[in-house]
């Protein structure tokens, strides 16, 4: 077996996979079909990535692969490992097609977000992860921190060119920064305010739980729950923008 990758090496192979001729389109969004987000990270890390699903305990001692809240709706988590390393997580609410929590999900709505929380999950090592930048297209300059550029060579060209970054850059770059350092909180918290008042612009407001959940994070400066809130809530933002833009 070879040896097991280090989590700059999952993002710059993932980062260099151009999925484009995968895509697929529903409801006026761009994705890829979670079978071939994961057979790409088969072929690249097969003999060392495993995903586990985390959930809770329920009142009757029944162990449960998600969450679920008092006002009915859940959300389910998951982790990327390789070598017994945790090197990503991500939660994803089970959430309709205008991303609205479900109450009360089925087992179908359950199915249909653990596939879809598993691709965000690999997109958060890197894999896809343009379909939320760049306008949701690949850009070959995203090789500079793929497989084929290692990060320190592409910042010295880039710096060479003399040419600012593009505001979508800027959420490459706190991943890139995610995978090879610890965050910085204050970074983390403002990103997450940054996202919440985008949204409140937007007439976009979370529940009461959800509320509770980025309080508690941001107090405890959280980094992982915050980036977390991060990511789901950027998931949100292109439909409260497109919403408050139709209305």
């Amino acid at each position: 077996m070879s040896e097991v990758p280090s989590r700059s090496e999952v993002w710059q192979t993932f980062r260099g996979i151009n999925l484009t001729p995968y895509h697929q389109s529903k409801n006026n969004l761009t994705y890829i079909p979670w079978s071939r987000a994961w057979a790409s990270a088969m072929d690249a890390f097969g003999d060392h990535l495993s995903i586990k699903w985390h959930g809770m305990t329920d009142k009757d001692g029944v162990t449960l692969d998600h969450i679920r809240y008092a006002d009915g709706t859940a959300t389910v988590c998951c982790s990327a490992w390789f070598g017994g390393e945790k090197y990503a997580e991500c939660s994803l609410a089970v959430m309709d097609y205008r991303n609205a929590a479900v109450e009360n999900p089925s087992a179908v709505d359950f199915q249909n977000t653990r596939q879809r929380c598993q691709t965000k999950l690999l997109a958060m090592l890197g894999l896809g992860l343009y379909l939320w930048e760049n306008n949701g297209e690949w850009d070959d300059n995203m090789t500079k921190y793929g497989a084929t550029e290692t990060p320190k060579k592409a910042k010295a060209k880039a710096k060479k060119k003399a040419k600012a970054p593009a505001p979508e850059e800027s959420y490459e770059e706190a991943e890139r920064i995610a995978l090879d350092k610890p965050e910085d909180p204050v970074a983390v918290r403002e990103k997450l305010s940054s996202i919440c008042k985008t949204l409140y612009a937007a007439d976009w407001e979370a529940d009461e739980i959800l509320q509770d959940r980025i309080r508690t994070s941001v107090k405890s400066n959280d980094v992982a729950e915050m980036t977390a809130l991060i990511t789901m809530l950027g998931d949100v933002l292109p439909a409260a923008l497109t919403l408050h833009k139709d209305s």
